[in-house]
């Protein structure tokens, strides 16, 4: 049963991000708080996700980027103080897996998160 599981999860098309993170199965369950699986996902308060939906007039933050979780986690000017050093562009999928498995970086997620969902317009680009 695992096994076959297994295969599924790994020739899967969706839940790529999160197979880079949990790439093996389990019966146990990934305790993760709502904030990091909207995080992790990109399933959440960004830009980037919610212009997929037509819930946002553009993909991009205030600032001038992509509003995806990374940039916010690394790079966005507006969220310095929730930044973790980002890794090269190669090393991606291997930064989020080691964030995923870090207390202190899962702590900053849930800070960043809560910020993100408080100051809602401070990330709206500005229309004008």
């Amino acid at each position: 049963m695992l096994a076959t599981w297994q295969m599924a999860w790994d020739d899967g098309d969706t839940g790529r991000l999160i197979h880079n993170i949990i790439p093996k199965v389990s019966l146990h369950p990934i305790n993760w708080t709502r904030n990091e699986v909207l995080f992790f996902t990109g399933h959440g308060p960004f830009p980037s996700f919610l212009h997929r939906f037509n819930l946002a007039e553009t993909s991009f933050c205030s600032c001038g980027e992509i509003g995806t979780p990374f940039h916010y986690a690394t790079v966005c000017l507006l969220t310095t103080s929730y930044h973790m050093a980002p890794p090269s562009q190669q090393h991606q999928p291997i930064w989020f897996r080691r964030v995923a498995n870090n207390s202190t970086s899962r702590r900053k997620i849930h800070n960043l998160l809560h910020f993100l969902q408080r100051e809602t317009s401070l990330f709206r680009p500005d229309p004008n």
